[in-house]
């Protein structure tokens, strides 16, 4: 492509990507922002600059960037459940529930796949005190990655919190042996 069509908007994608495999975040930056030139409304684009913004160190300014990055998908495609969640994640890191709970519901909505995003629905309501709320994105969450224990320990707490002590215990002890078959903990 590069030979072909240099200036094409797919020759600066691919660069773009190659530059992100290198962790060379600003030239992949810079990529991204000459097919914005081109084509403003080109979807996926202002994703891909949100997740660049967030790859590079942590910081308040890199934080804010991605958000903005994101809310810009988002007018050009509403559709983007990706971009939605990354809206939440950065509302949960800062600790806002309400906001990350309207987020993550809202990508689980758009992309009723999208396991994270009910696994992510489930961790911020618990945080939120809201066990009863949390119980039916967990318990779809573990249905659909039955091995990874976070969703059974997330759900084991809106369980317990919610009287289900049963439930809790039962879920627990399935965190337990899930955690004993993959202890390193990496989600399959």
């Amino acid at each position: 492509m590069a030979d072909v069509a240099p200036t094409s908007y797919q020759a600066h994608e691919l660069e773009a990507e190659s530059l992100e495999s290198q962790q060379n975040w600003d030239a992949a930056g810079n990529e991204y922002r000459k097919i914005l030139e081109q084509n403003p409304n080109l979807p996926g684009i202002h994703y891909r600059l949100g997740r660049v913004a967030l790859s590079k160190t942590e910081s308040a300014a890199n934080t804010e960037e991605a958000r903005k990055e994101f809310e810009a998908e988002l007018k050009i495609d509403a559709s983007n459940a990706a971009a939605t969640f990354w809206l939440g994640e950065i509302a949960r890191r800062a600790g806002e529930w309400d906001e990350a709970i309207s987020h993550f519901g809202t990508a689980a909505r758009l992309d009723s796949g999208f396991a994270e995003a009910f696994l992510a629905l489930g961790m911020s309501l618990n945080s939120a005190e809201r066990f009863s709320e949390a119980v039916a994105p967990l318990e779809r969450y573990v249905k659909m990655l039955s091995a990874d224990p976070a969703g059974h320990y997330q759900l084991s707490i809106a369980y317990a919190r919610t009287g289900r002590k049963e439930d809790a215990v039962r879920e627990m002890t399935i965190q337990r042996q899930v955690s004993e078959k993959n202890p390193g903990g990496v989600r399959p």
